[in-house]
């Protein structure tokens, strides 16, 4: 696998992170409440996996470790460190919740940081199926989209809460909207659409109900697949290990300490 010198998007993680900041008009709050305790205080630290399928490339498989923390003005952070393969080792993607725009910053060894532009977004990281954008919708870094609750659903024999976000600003996004389907026994993320301009769908995210483990109290998915369906390729990431709540510092989230951040000691 080649490295190229902007590599565009990201990965997601803790779903359930998707509704931590939705207290929004049209979402119920006790079905809001179920989903919020299966999400993190204001951190994570995970490794993960990341496998990919298709006919337009080999199998490539990525590792990252992920530092997520939630700010006490509600913004979040967010920096991946990818271990492997070794074309891309010691690489680092920096997502930081910023208003009016968030900023992405991206450090490769050799390289200076360079900050990425927003109209990279929509694009795909080392062939992955995940962009920047699904990354920010995932994580709740889209602060400008209503959300709404939408009647139930039956999947899989199992019945689903549904919450539907859509962007406030049509022209700053690639999705329509994203649909999110929640167990309602567990309150646990099961599927989530993105649905392009004329509710043409794109891509569909599952996670895998076999795999879901109690964390210091919450139930965590430990395995997604992501199906891009008009490139019929799809990309699995695996949870390796997590850890929900740990101390991180602000500054593993500074631009300027980026290319010498080797990790928490």
């Amino acid at each position: 696998m080649k490295l190229t010198m902007v590599p565009a998007g990201v990965f997601l993680t803790l779903l359930t992170l998707l509704t931590i900041n939705t207290a929004a008009a049209g979402i119920n709050t006790a079905v809001e409440a179920c989903i919020k305790k299966n999400a993190p205080e204001s951190t994570v630290i995970q490794n993960i996996q990341l496998k990919s399928e298709g006919p337009m490339f080999e199998e490539d498989i990525l590792y990252a470790t992920v530092y997520w923390k939630q700010l006490s003005d509600g913004n979040s952070n967010l920096l991946a460190v990818f271990d492997e393969p070794e074309d891309i080792s010691g690489s680092k993607l920096l997502f930081l919740e910023k208003k009016p725009k968030k900023e992405i910053y991206l450090s490769m060894p050799g390289f200076k940081v360079r900050r990425i532009k927003s109209s990279r977004i929509s694009s795909s990281m080392y062939g992955m199926d995940f962009s920047y954008e699904d990354f920010q919708w995932l994580y709740n870094m889209l602060e400008t989209v209503n959300h709404e609750q939408r009647s139930e659903v039956t999947l899989n024999g199992e019945l689903m809460y549904v919450l539907a976000a859509v962007p406030v600003d049509a022209a700053s996004s690639k999705y329509e909207e994203v649909v999110s389907y929640f167990e309602q026994k567990t309150c646990v993320i099961r599927k989530v659409e993105f649905y392009e301009k004329g509710q043409s769908l794109r891509k569909i995210m599952s996670a895998d109900p076999e795999a879901v483990r109690k964390i210091n109290g919450i139930l965590v998915p430990h395995v997604f697949l992501m199906r891009d369906l008009k490139k019929d390729s799809e990309t699995e990431l695996t949870v390796t290990e997590v850890q929900v709540d740990p101390s991180i510092p602000n500054s593993v989230f500074d631009p300027m300490q980026l290319k010498e951040f080797s990790g928490i000691e």
